[in-house]
């Protein structure tokens, strides 16, 4: 039965590729035939080949490349793009630049041969210059040079540059999960036959993903190629923090050279137009057609970018790594909330979506193609030129919204990726840990308290002496600590130094301030869940607990606000505090990896084990005022270096691994490995 779907998705292609052609070659072909074949060819190819047989990589490009050669003898009807191409490929031979004057200003220009000029005439928006990056220019001018201004030279380049990317996207995926973009009948249709050149952004693109960590110089390259083809790009950079620094170097030196080249002209680089366009363009628009009609095009565009930016980074944020940053996602909500809304724009995010199992960019292929039925193709004189017909909108917003619904219920639906079930610990052994910098008159009485409170289990105290000038470390040692000296200045380079020298048998490793702010007695109630095998890491709460007046100040009290509240929108963990006393297994703390060494330890322990999937507990925790001056509270400039370095943690581990040494591990692409 695979077998026979495959067959099946594959003859439907083949199909609904000839029939556009034939239509193509019909004078005056009825636009509705030629949505309806796009639109049911879409969805009965996708339906057919999510459920087929495996297909090898010879065979999915072998039958792309049978329908693009297809493709090849039909004409570009319902279009007309393609002579602004022509046009600026011309120039760009002609002048060196593309950009500046609007082709209008040439219309009574005798230097314009002649084949330009039966170009020229049906360029559209004429009295704009042209918009298109400086990549795209150069790939309009080698096509001119090579054929001219026959456009058959656009269809073999643009039909070349879909088959490249199927051919770099099976280097990955296996046939069958390529198949659902090369035999998407609208990929043939918006690149060789209405001969749309954004196919050259999700090539791009791909090119960038695959080099990834292995080869960041390139992927810098790659993305910045993709920026110049169309700005959009710039929503896939924040992946760039994923890489080495040298990543993003070379995606800004590149990008700077593309654009130099004719910024240096004094022409301008396509960004007047580009601005005019972004205020005044509105065709089919999806989400964003109700913030017009609410608050008005100005402001509603305006809300739209802020909506779409706003999901563009918590999409990058809540990725864990370069490998699952969702770029299809990400292209999708920017589609979702734009002004303009155009079939060809799936180009970019298809081959994002190959190895992913959300069915919405295949809904959006096959439905967007009625965006092709507005007033002026369908000769429907109630609507405007280039107004879609209502019921063409009507279906395309419930196929898209089902699509939607569906993919974030079956996402939902599946089980959460937590850690495993933790095991309770019968025999416990606990290691406390101890920072002091400067503690002396309380860390003797911290040391005793524990001590007295005698925690279930309980092995050693370690104070981590941090290079204090006074007798804290002779203190400790008095009171019946073992001292270890860590003289490098930081919270976490303490707690460090005191993991080198936990007892080996330790398997659950309890810290607490050595200021006497923490009850000792309170021990036994973080190391419970953890002995019942109900967490791995349990953080004592000060907004839970009782917390004396004065003990902590309004700037720590709105930190620990802001901190909880951006791992609850980044991470969907509910941590009410980011308290210094708390407990952790010991193979939990050795996955999480720690390495902050100043003020980020505390969070940087709890967003790693939220992005682990740690069970993670809060118990009520008193706190007191504290003995001595803050290192942090006690001064503006303890606070200010604490509350940049948790932002700067939080957004570290949201956006990527910048600071990570070049010898850590990095994942090395963001699209999913073949099935096994």
């Amino acid at each position: 039965m695979p077998r026979f779907l495959t067959i099946g998705g594959a003859s439907a292609f083949l199909a609904s590729v000839l029939a556009l052609v034939l239509l193509s070659r019909t004078p005056a072909p009825p636009i509705a035939i030629y949505a309806s074949v796009l639109v049911v060819g879409g969805g009965m190819v996708s339906a057919l080949l999510w459920r087929g047989a495996t297909i090898s990589a010879p065979v999915v490009l072998a039958i792309a490349g049978a329908a693009h050669t297809c493709a090849l003898f039909g004409y570009t009807v319902f279009e007309d793009d393609f002579y602004r191409f022509i046009w600026d490929g011309w120039r760009l031979l002609e002048t060196g630049t593309p950009y500046g004057a609007a082709p209008l200003e040439f219309q009574d220009d005798p230097n314009v041969p002649e084949e330009m000029r039966s170009i020229l005439e049906w360029v559209n928006y004429p009295q704009f210059p042209t918009i298109y990056g400086p990549v795209l220019q150069a790939v309009f001018a080698v096509t001119v040079f090579l054929a001219g201004a026959d456009e058959q030279g656009l269809r073999i380049v643009f039909a070349a540059a879909s088959l490249l990317t199927t051919a770099l996207l099976l280097r990955r995926f296996t046939g069958k999960q390529v198949a659902l973009f090369a035999w998407n009948p609208l990929v043939v249709a918006e690149t060789t036959l209405h001969l749309h050149p954004d196919i050259f952004l999700g090539l791009a693109l791909v090119a960038a993903i695959l080099s990834g960590a292995r080869h960041p110089i390139i992927a810098g390259a790659f993305f910045a190629i993709a920026a110049c083809i169309k700005l959009v790009a710039l929503a896939a950079w924040p992946m760039l923090l994923r890489l080495r620094p040298s990543a993003m170097t070379a995606a800004l030196v590149v990008m700077t050279m593309l654009y130099g080249v004719f910024a240096i002209q004094g022409m301008g680089v396509g960004l007047d137009s580009t601005e005019t366009f972004a205020k005044i363009w509105h065709f089919n628009p999806l989400a964003y057609e109700a913030l017009y009609l609410l608050i008005g095009p100005t402001w509603g565009r305006i809300a739209a970018l802020a909506v779409a930016g706003a999901f563009v980074v918590w999409f990058h944020a809540r990725s864990q790594s370069f490998d699952e940053v969702p770029l299809a996602a990400i292209f999708g909500i920017i589609l979702l909330f734009a002004p303009a809304v155009n079939a060809w724009y799936l180009l970019w995010l298809l081959p994002l979506a190959v190895g992913r199992k959300e069915v919405w960019p295949y809904v959006a292929s096959a439905v967007l193609p009625l965006s092709y039925l507005t007033g002026i193709n369908l000769e429907d004189f109630a609507l405007e030129d280039f107004e879609v017909h209502p019921l063409a909108r009507l279906a395309q917003w419930s196929a898209l919204a089902g699509a939607i619904a569906y993919d974030v219920w079956r996402a939902s639906s599946r089980q959460c990726k937590q850690h495993p079930q933790p095991t309770p610990i019968a025999q416990p052994r606990v290691s406390v840990v101890i920072p002091a910098l400067n503690e002396e008159g309380s860390v003797g009485e911290t040391v005793r308290g524990i001590i007295a409170s005698n925690p279930p289990g309980l092995v050693e105290v370690i104070v981590a002496d941090n290079g204090s000038k006074d007798r804290t470390a002779q203190v400790a040692k008095g009171a019946g600590a073992r001292v270890i000296c860590q003289p490098e200045k930081g919270y976490g380079a303490a707690c460090l130094a005191a993991l080198e020298e936990l007892d080996p048998c330790t398997n659950i490793v309890l810290f607490m301030d050595a200021d006497l702010s923490d009850k000792p007695e309170e021990a036994a109630a973080l190391l419970e869940p953890i002995t019942a095998g109900k967490a791995d890491l349990v953080i004592g709460s000060r907004v839970l607990g009782h917390t004396e007046p004065g003990a902590m100040s309004v700037p720590q009290r709105f930190g620990n606000w802001l901190a909880t509240r951006l791992m609850r929108v980044i991470w969907g963990v509910r941590y009410t505090d980011l308290g210094p006393f708390r407990a952790v297994r010991r193979d939990a703390l050795d996955q999480l990896a720690m390495a902050d060494r100043d003020f980020g330890w505390t969070i940087e322990m709890q967003v790693r084990a939220a992005k682990r999937g740690m069970r993670v507990a809060e118990r009520p925790a008193d706190y007191r005022r504290r003995i001595g001056v803050s290192k942090i509270s006690g001064t503006m400039r303890g606070v200010l270096a604490a509350g940049s370095k948790i932002l700067f943690v939080i957004g570290r581990e949201a956006f990527g691994d910048f600071g990570r040494s070049a010898n850590s591990p990095v994942t090395n692409s963001v699209l999913p490995a073949k099935e096994r």
